[in-house]
């Protein structure tokens, strides 16, 4: 199970990064396009961009909330972008579709989320473990509440 979640992980990896040499050049624009006013969102994708461009498109920078620690917004909405977008999403390969159909809409995520919480969810060494468990719980909620907003769009409004 855990080499096959590595493979996973690393199969869309590269297919983010396929898919990011098709939206390189309109991936901020469509991401920091319903962000109002002076907010950092271009840096950020830009950020992450640059960093999938070298092959790393699952790290995200996260952003301290004394003491929890958050994925940042516009990284997280560019990669679910990007994911959604990549052949690595069993939504947009016939032959997944067929073996995901037997899980939930929110299936087509599972690895991809999981993958995202593996490569960025640390202990950090300042925090109590109270502290470290509340951060990694919202964390993942935070994760899991993107993929309902993006699976679910329609349900969600």
């Amino acid at each position: 199970e855990v080499v096959n979640a590595e493979m996973e992980a690393t199969q869309v990896n590269k297919d983010m990064q396929s898919q990011l040499s098709n939206v390189k050049e309109t991936i901020v624009g469509e991401v920091c396009e319903k962000v109002a006013g002076n907010s950092t969102c271009g840096e950020s994708v830009i950020a992450y961009v640059n960093r999938c461009d070298e092959g790393d498109c699952l790290t995200l920078d996260s952003m301290k909330y004394k003491p929890l620690s958050l994925p940042n917004p516009y990284q997280l909405d560019a990669a679910f972008m990007l994911f959604r977008e990549s052949d690595s999403n069993p939504a947009k390969n016939e032959v997944k579709r067929f073996w995901m159909r037997s899980r939930s809409s929110h299936g087509d995520y599972h690895h991809f989320v999981v993958s995202l919480l593996k490569k960025n969810v640390v202990r950090d060494p300042e925090s109590n473990d109270v502290e470290n468990f509340a951060s990694q719980y919202f964390y993942m909620t935070t994760l899991y509440y993107k993929t309902y907003l993006t699976v679910d769009f329609t349900a969600a409004k």
